[in-house]
């Protein structure tokens, strides 16, 4: 009795073990093949190198804005906000962020809605000012 006791409880084990396998197995995948997502979620910032097929560093602004239409948000150093744009290939979703220089695209990333939200409430001239800490 003992014995059929031991030999059920091992073979259930084992059936247990040989189904949490694949679960195991595609969650370390998914984990790893998102790491545009991962990388979104810890640092809030990932860099892209374009904004659908047209839009890449060096566009004019005049061709983003046909392209991609009105931004949601203007900076003050003219810095352009798209609210909802997904990362391809990924989960990673948040704010496409669009620096110019010269009337160009100098720099896109996409952002977690903590950092736009951030960048949007940033004082105006923050960069213009020398900020001294005290005590």
């Amino acid at each position: 009795m003992n014995t059929l006791l031991i030999s059920s409880l091992r073979a259930v084990a084992l059936a247990s073990a040989l189904l949490l396998v694949p679960a195991i197995t595609s969650a370390k995948d998914a984990s790893q093949t998102d790491s545009t997502a991962q990388l979104l979620a810890t640092a809030g910032i990932v860099p892209v190198k374009a904004a659908g097929p047209y839009v890449q560093v060096g566009s004019y602004r005049i061709h983003v804005s046909v392209r991609l239409g009105k931004p949601s948000a203007v900076l003050a150093d003219g810095t352009w906000l798209y609210k909802g744009f997904v990362a391809d290939e990924s989960a990673a979703a948040g704010t496409l962020v669009i620096r110019f220089d010269e009337g160009r695209v100098s720099q896109l990333s996409l952002v977690s809605p903590t950092v736009a939200t951030a960048m949007m409430a940033a004082p105006v001239n923050v960069a213009a000012k020398t900020l001294v800490a005290s005590r």
